[in-house]
């Protein structure tokens, strides 16, 4: 069974009197285990189709199913529930919490709902698998771009989700920063996470099993 699946999906907007779809009838199956890219120009519509897949955003028209549940049957307490505990979200410009430490910005998922566990325990083994285990106690201004990188996406991973969805998560990244980022997501998803990422960066493209490219809210597979 697919984790995600999109039933030919429209998500419409208007600009002054005139409408425009910012994704334009889109199926998309992704299975378990896939490690999908997306790339596209700015404005193709990117953004708002990871929207979508997460469940931030309702489709104009069509469906959305997450493990064979319809998304959009599901009430605004049912979705946050969902991307708390099965969907790790990173979105374009993700931001940790000025005021927290490390350790801390990646417990806050954690601790919006009940967990059972150790959140301190695994959160500590995430920051030494992403190389950052020093700097638990250090705060977002003291850390360099790919170290702040690292901490989102340990946050995003303290649930255990099955799926991670991230909107350009090197951008702004110098190469090597780059790398060490991707290697990351290419570990997690070793690892079995199912993992869909947009970028920019063609570099990233390696890293993927599926290529899509969007254009005008259109989605074109292996381009």
């Amino acid at each position: 069974m697919s984790i995600l699946k999109l039933n030919s999906v429209y998500k419409k907007y208007f600009r002054g009197h005139e409408a425009f779809n910012a994704v334009n009838n889109i199926s998309l199956e992704i299975n378990p285990g896939d490690f999908v890219n997306i790339i596209g120009k700015s404005g193709s519509g990117k953004s708002t189709l990871l929207k979508l897949c997460a469940g931030l955003l309702t489709p104009s028209a069509g469906n959305i199913e997450f493990n064979g549940e319809n998304l959009n049957l599901k009430s605004d307490d049912e979705l946050s529930y969902i991307r708390n505990n099965q969907i790790g979200y990173i979105p374009q410009n993700a931001q940790a919490l000025e005021n927290l430490n490390v350790i801390e910005n990646v417990l806050l998922p954690f601790y919006l709902y009940k967990h059972a566990g150790d959140g301190e325990g695994y959160a500590r083994i995430l920051l030494e698998k992403f190389g950052i285990e020093k700097l638990f106690k250090s705060y977002p201004d003291e850390l360099s771009g790919g170290e702040l990188r690292r901490v989102l996406i340990a946050r995003a991973m303290i649930n255990n989700p099955k799926i991670i969805i991230a909107d350009e998560p090197t951008s702004s990244l110098d190469a090597e920063s780059s790398k060490n980022v991707m290697e990351i997501f290419n570990n997690l998803n070793s690892d079995g996470i199912t993992i869909i990422l947009v970028s920019h960066d063609l570099e990233t493209l390696k890293y993927g099993k599926k290529i899509f490219k969007m254009e005008a809210g259109n989605l074109i597979f292996n381009f």
